[in-house]
């Protein structure tokens, strides 16, 4: 019987600190589970195991012999089991683990990711990825640029299925903390989270930031990352008031800022599998722009919230946000992108697959 078909969930970080991103892939898709009880495994300090909602959560102790401790695992979790199903989003696991992912999920593809950064040894991740979906059963990508940048060339076994925002388990009308760095009054309240690296292209809001100094409008970045200290240190040289690099924000203090803002800015250069800020922005029924490039025209409402990475772009595209209509963008976020449509869908592709 399906039911008693066990998802072995292959990740990267634990569920009990501050998830974003795979982890929370991997907690939606264990909504959709036939099973009851799953399992997911992850890298950690030491070898562990705790239960957190739907999954019995094991760390796998992150060290040289971590392939060792992830294979006597599987095989103890093979043997306890009727069957079990792998889907992972660990190509390293994957390509490391005795038995086949039953189900691998891309975000973003290792070669196309790696030669964006320009890493010495990409064709070596060419190699690695051209591994990965030969040990991989099926392929699950969370949008159509995922798919085009990745080498797998098969034309079947693959489906395109996006992600969705755990934020709307929270309430999102709860009254704005005082402790916040809220937005000044009466002006045009911007908000961007990102990691603070270099595709997030975190000089362009600077530029546009010293080029509209005499405008109301303000600018506050949310996220934390390798170019953080860099950033913050320039925008303190330049004396600019109306941009702060707010640094790691709680959950619950991102949602008071996408409910208080007015618009929602998203630049990237490259690496942008989906856009998880885009549809946050649309849960909250805020407006969004965003570079023209990556996944992001698979995402956007309409091409007319695009920009081109430059200046002159982004300002005529916030000029725009000041005088068209009004989208209803939480229907647009209710009808592709909510917790209950992406579930649905996952849920359909688990009884297919695992019937099999």
């Amino acid at each position: 019987m399906i039911d008693k078909r066990k998802i072995v969930y292959l990740g990267f970080n634990s569920m009990f600190g501050h998830k974003r991103g795979v982890e929370n892939v991997i907690h939606f898709q264990s909504q959709a589970s036939p099973s009851n009880v799953n399992y997911y495994l992850h890298w950690d300090f030491k070898t562990s195991v705790k239960r957190y909602e739907k999954l019995i959560c094991i760390g796998v102790k992150k060290n040289r012999f971590w392939f060792i401790t992830l294979n006597i695992i599987l095989i103890k979790l093979r043997k306890r089991n009727d069957f079990f199903f792998i889907h992972s989003h660990n190509p390293l696991m994957s390509i490391m683990s005795l038995y086949q992912s039953n189900l691998f999920t891309v975000h973003d593809a290792l070669y196309y990711l790696t030669n964006a950064r320009g890493y010495r040894l990409n064709k070596f991740f060419f190699l690695l990825e051209k591994i990965l979906y030969l040990r991989c059963v099926n392929i699950h990508f969370i949008s159509d640029y995922a798919k085009k940048m990745s080498l797998y060339r098969k034309k079947n076994n693959f489906i395109i299925i996006p992600n969705t925002s755990h934020f709307e388990k929270y309430n999102i009308n709860d009254e704005l903390p005082t402790n916040l760095r809220v937005f000044k009054e009466d002006v045009m309240k911007v908000f961007t989270v990102r990691s603070i690296e270099e595709r997030a292209l975190i000089n362009l809001i600077i530029e546009i930031a010293i080029r509209l100094k005499e405008v109301k409008i303000e600018f506050l970045i949310a996220g934390k990352g390798p170019l953080l200290d860099f950033y913050q240190k320039r925008v303190k040289e330049l004396q600019l008031e109306n941009v702060t690099l707010l640094g790691f924000v709680s959950d619950n203090d991102l949602i008071q800022y996408y409910r208080n803002c007015d618009l929602v800015l998203i630049p990237a250069a490259y690496g942008e599998g989906f856009g998880l800020p885009i549809i946050e922005g649309y849960l909250f029924d805020k407006p969004v722009i965003s570079s023209n490039a990556c996944a992001i025209p698979d995402v956007i409402i309409s091409d007319d919230f695009l920009f081109e990475n430059n200046v002159e772009s982004l300002i005529d595209r916030i000029d725009y946000l000041r005088y068209k209509s009004k989208y209803n963008y939480r229907s647009y976020y209710d009808e592709y992108f909510s917790n209950k449509v992406i579930i649905s869908k996952m849920s359909r592709l688990y009884n297919e697959i695992m019937l099999d």
